[in-house]
């Protein structure tokens, strides 16, 4: 049984403070630091033993976000989690490129990260990795522009974005000049930044880059629409509360500014006589309403752990992740309709 966690990072305060917390974890591992190992080495590696792997993305080489894909393929059943300095939504989503990645900024305090490790933990990470392989879809006419959106979030402006999106369809330079209207110069010029900024040699890496982007949305999607989802990209912006039983999050009438992931307990909805359970979604009706008030109150009935994340980055989240948009459209319909709701993965 996997039992060790491997700290992929360089000596320091951050890495000592990571092994100082792992018997706070209660998932008895024993942690090991490893000041020199690169990724591309440990994918030759044999990790059987490993639970969960720590890396510093600023030590993994050039790519850290490709590095990192490589090393949730190659070990689907270790819980990857890398740490950066990026502490947004969009970086966030630079590096969790596949399921099975979660982000996690180097600003967070022990007292997140402890619960935030935990909740890492408490999912079996091969439920959510991909397949090894990468199919590249052929165009048939239609309009792939859904997945361009989540290629900004790999440093591109919107034109480069739309430009590498239509590359990923098998479009030569002078179809993608007469698709945007633009010359054929622009579009080299465009296409010579977009390499730059991915850091890829040629046309076919950048189209490689791009392909795994879309397909990672298109997984989104179609695990949102089965009820499915995967949290990790919204691990960084949430806040962590304990409250004790009886303690009430909102009640009716409240303006509705957070939305709740129950992380360990219980939350009763009295009005509507409903009870919620570790890993359940709440507070999202409110955000969405037109006057911004609660539907209903939500109390504790045992104690709670909980991770709150503000409206802000719920609308973020919502704009930036199609995955997540459609998850809570399905909670929320649900809801509404009286239905059992999809829980989080």
């Amino acid at each position: 049984m996997a039992s060790k966690a491997l700290v992929l990072f360089d000596r320091g305060p951050f890495s000592e403070m990571l092994l100082a917390l792992m018997p706070e974890l209660n998932a008895g591992l024993q942690a090991r630091l490893d000041p020199d190992t690169t990724a591309s080495a440990l994918t030759s590696q044999d990790l059987d033993h490993v639970r969960l792997l720590l890396v510093d993305v600023e030590r993994i080489g050039p790519n850290p976000a490709l590095r990192l894909v490589e090393l949730v393929r190659r070990f689907p059943r270790v819980s990857l989690v890398a740490f950066g300095q990026e502490d947004d939504l969009a970086g966030a989503q630079r590096y969790q490129q596949e399921p099975g990645i979660t982000y996690i900024p180097k600003s967070y305090s022990r007292v997140t990260l402890i619960p935030a490790l935990r909740l890492v933990l408490s999912t079996d990470p091969a439920e959510s990795a991909h397949e090894a392989g990468m199919s590249f879809p052929v165009s048939r006419g239609g309009n792939d522009s859904d997945a361009v959106p989540s290629l900004r979030d790999l440093g591109l402006t919107d034109a480069e974005a739309e430009v590498l999106g239509l590359a990923a369809q098998g479009k030569t330079n002078h179809e993608i000049a007469l698709a945007l209207q633009k010359s054929e110069g622009t579009v080299r010029i465009q296409m010579s930044a977009i390499l730059r900024k991915l850091k890829v040699r040629n046309r076919s890496e950048a189209i490689i880059v791009a392909m795994r982007v879309i397909k990672v949305v298109r997984s989104q999607i179609e695990h949102a629409q089965h009820d499915e989802l995967d949290i990790g990209f919204l691990l960084p912006h949430m806040e962590y509360r304990r409250y004790p039983a009886g303690h009430a999050v909102f009640h009716k009438g409240d303006i509705a500014d957070e939305l709740y992931l129950i992380q360990r307990g219980r939350i009763s909805l009295p009005e509507i006589r409903k009870e919620l359970k570790e890993h359940d979604l709440f507070g999202e009706i409110g955000i969405f309403a037109p006057d911004h008030k609660r539907t209903c109150s939500a109390v504790c009935a045992t104690d709670v752990d909980l991770f709150a994340l503000s409206e802000d980055k719920v609308k973020q989240a919502y704009y930036l992740n199609p995955g997540f948009a459609m998850f809570v459209l399905n909670v929320i319909t649900k809801r509404l309709l009286g239905g059992r709701e999809p829980g989080l993965a």
